[in-house]
């Protein structure tokens, strides 16, 4: 259980091999999050209640995400098979990390001007 509970900071230093950390730390936690953030944005449309939850969650992603793109980096950097892996990972972290920035912008705007208690469920 200890080694388990190790998990977490053994891929935010990189430790773990770098498909492990691309596919299920990065896509797998990319998929859970955009599953629940739908689901939730429905739910919030449908009883108009629940905002908060919507965005503690959407918050919550942020941080997973800057988790999640500092392992790739340093996972990558250990990576000890072809540099055209290595540099496709570091790519994936950098356009990722510019489309959280414009997808975080965009969001922000729209809570801004928002208008009659609805959340566009594509904008989340």
């Amino acid at each position: 259980m200890r080694s388990l509970a190790a998990l977490p900071l053994r891929c935010w230093r990189g430790e773990l091999p770098l498909a492990v950390t691309y596919w299920l730390w990065g896509v797998g936690g990319n998929i859970g999050f955009a599953l629940l953030l739908w689901r939730m944005t429905a739910e919030t449309n449908r009883t108009r209640r629940g905002g908060h939850r919507l965005w503690l969650v959407y918050g919550l992603s942020v941080l997973w995400f800057v988790f999640v793109f500092g392992a790739i980096w340093r996972s990558s950097g250990r990576y000890p098979g072809s540099p055209l892996w290595r540099g496709l990972a570091r790519l994936g972290v950098l356009s990722g990390t510019l489309r959280m920035a414009v997808e975080m912008a965009l969001v922000g705007a729209a809570r801004g001007s928002h208008e009659g208690g609805r959340i566009d469920e594509h904008s989340v």
